[in-house]
């Protein structure tokens, strides 16, 4: 939580000509310290929580941009903890972002305090491994303190069917609408439309599968692709809060090359992966 106190300011209007004489028409603006308002700050679920002195009559707690020119939210007459939604899974948005923090203005009959909230967002991809119908498995760890949502996982690179690169210069994620291309798996299953699979809490690793399958072969396989010779291929965890982060990992396809049922892509019936 930041810390640093922030000065009282006092401004003075323009003179005022009354009665024959000039009187000052002070304008103030009094800023409380931090600390005299705020306890801390964490994440719960999608959620950001603002703890208040139980003694400081807050009127209204709001949450802002870092600049405080976009309001997100804001909660009347707060009492002990105030909660503040900062991720939708459902629409692959937060207003957390990797770039700019966010501030948290408390409003009492005293004055106001700011509230600084700036965490970095990072999730590193493990474990990646071919499924038999050429689909794949991975871990998402979260090594960020606020809760990562994964707007889109990638793999690219010597695969058979890659996806596009979201680390390279012509990717734009604001016109970029193929989904999250992901889906939790095991207990992170979805239970909901509401997508909370996408979401990892900071600390925490979350089991996912492709939803497309970057290790089936769009002509076909041959012999020769599923040969068992280590080939190198890479991921990309595209945050949903600003940027990506890539990783190289390692994988073998093998066994008897097969037409997968339904489709006409091929696939090797056996092979593994591990992360670099």
């Amino acid at each position: 939580m930041n810390r640093r106190p922030f000065l009282q300011a006092l401004t003075t209007g323009g003179a005022l000509l009354a009665a024959g004489c000039t009187e000052s028409l002070p304008l103030t603006a009094t800023q409380l310290e931090t600390d005299d308002v705020f306890e801390e700050y964490w994440f719960e679920g999608t959620d950001l929580l603002v703890q208040l002195h139980d003694d400081v009559d807050v009127e209204q707690a709001i949450l802002l941009d870092s600049s405080g020119d976009e309001e997100f939210d804001r909660v009347e007459g707060p009492v002990g903890t105030v909660r503040f939604p900062v991720v939708f899974p459902d629409r692959l948005e937060t207003v957390l972002t990797n770039y700019l923090g966010l501030r948290v203005r408390a409003e009492t009959p005293d004055g106001t305090a700011r509230l600084s909230v700036s965490e970095p967002i990072h999730g590193a991809t493990r474990a990646v491994e071919p499924l038999p119908d050429g689909r794949a498995r991975f871990t998402l760890e979260n090594q960020g303190d606020a809760p990562l949502l994964a707007r889109f996982v990638a793999i690219y690179g010597d695969v058979p069917n890659p996806t596009v690169n979201p680390q390279a210069d012509s990717f734009d994620p604001s016109t970029f609408n193929q989904g999250p291309g992901i889906i939790g798996i095991e207990e992170n299953r979805p239970l909901s439309p509401s997508r909370t699979d996408l979401v990892v809490p900071a600390g925490e690793t979350k089991p996912f599968e492709t939803t497309y399958a970057p290790f089936a072969f769009p002509d076909g396989a041959t012999p020769t692709d599923c040969d068992g010779d280590e080939r190198t291929g890479k991921t990309a965890v595209v945050h949903a809060s600003g940027g990506s982060a890539a990783y190289g990992f390692t994988y073998r396809l093998e066994g008897e090359s097969t037409e997968l049922d339904g489709h006409e892509v091929g696939v090797c019936d056996g092979g593994d992966g591990t992360r670099n």
